[in-house]
């Protein structure tokens, strides 16, 4: 399939399943593909999750320099998660994702320029041996719950040289999700790369083998965090960080056990271990002093979690950095700014 140079497209939601019975499928995007410019012509209110949907193709492979331009502007005003509109009957609960690959296994996304989504950007699902190179995501920062790309129950995923910019998580990973490497990405504006959020009413979590490497933030929210919900179950571990450049950064490093806290008691946790972070340096444009946020389960802990070589300095020199741990245990090897003094051993 071809979308030609020069020409653009107007896509409604649209799927393309298989099997097929080619081993190999091209998708060639040089074109400009666009959403409707309304609601009604989405069709909502009818429940729309998903609009441009491949599904069991395997080896597919998605290129070309054109651009997918969701023209999510009409869900944005809309979106119960605007602040503005949280609380309005009838606000949208939940707006499409753009581009979705569902248990399409040993396929690629390159070259392509994902823009203006009404929700996430691009989503994985239940496949294997993906690899997404050189993608490019585009929104506002003020753009609600647009995530750059999310995962969920993959394996053996590499999303390598792209351009993270949007008002979500650069990239979120989410359960049930191995082998995920994210590596010589810029990310921001954003939330930063997010791991969850686990655990979501009281469900099991399985996450490992997420390894982050030379990813510049630029002005996010956060840098990596890790986020679980009172009362799940299940274990997130063997997660590296190494690498990376944060300039203005809120949250560069973040733990965060106790996510929408107040809507649970902590009867069970997700246990998180063997996560590493390793030569990390910028700076924080942060709202409170804490560079390196451990907030950890008081049930369980954080376990084995290693810091190597980290310097934090503060955009404002008339701000001093601290780091916060609470119910965490690890080593610390070489410079670690701010100290680590609160980190049990």
């Amino acid at each position: 399939m071809i979308v030609p140079k020069g020409k653009k497209f107007l896509v409604g939601p649209i799927n393309f399943l298989g099997p097929c019975m080619t081993k190999i499928i091209i998708v060639q995007i040089s074109g400009i593909i666009v959403g409707p410019l309304t609601l009604k012509e989405w069709g909502w209110p009818s429940l729309i999750k998903k609009w441009i949907v491949f599904k069991k193709v395997d080896g597919l492979t998605v290129q070309g320099r054109g651009i997918i331009d969701g023209r999510g502007n009409c869900w944005w005003e809309n979106s119960c998660h605007n602040s503005k509109h949280r609380n309005r009957p009838g606000c949208s609960q939940s707006q499409p994702h753009s581009v979705n690959f569902v248990a399409t296994s040993n396929s690629q996304l390159k070259d392509v320029t994902v823009t203006n989504s009404p929700m996430f950007h691009v989503t994985l699902l239940d496949l294997s041996n993906f690899n997404v190179t050189n993608l490019k995501v585009d929104s506002p920062e003020e753009s609600p719950n647009t995530d750059g790309l999310h995962t969920q129950s993959v394996e053996n995923v590499s999303i390598r040289n792209s351009y993270f910019r949007s008002g979500d998580d650069c990239v979120s990973v989410g359960n049930s999700s191995f082998h995920v490497y994210v590596n010589d990405c810029h990310c921001g504006p954003g939330h930063g790369i997010s791991i969850g959020s686990l655990g979501e009413f009281g469900n099991r979590a399985e996450v490992k083998e997420i390894h982050v490497e030379r990813i510049n933030f630029f002005g996010t929210m956060n840098g990596v965090r890790i986020k679980t919900w009172h009362g799940g179950k299940g274990e997130c571990h063997s997660v590296s960080l190494k690498h990376c450049n944060f300039t203005n950064v809120m949250n560069p490093l973040l733990i965060d056990q106790h996510y929408f806290a107040e809507s649970a008691k902590e009867t069970s946790a997700v246990k998180i271990s063997n996560i590493t972070y390793e030569d990390l340096q910028g700076t924080t444009d942060i709202l409170t002093p804490s560079a390196i946020n451990l907030d950890c389960s008081r049930l369980l802990g954080c376990s084995s979690l290693h810091f190597k070589n980290i310097f934090f300095t503060p955009a404002n020199s008339s701000t001093k950095l601290t780091s916060t741990c609470t119910n965490a245990k690890g080593t610390t090897q070489g410079r670690i700014e701010p100290p680590l003094i609160c980190l049990n051993h």
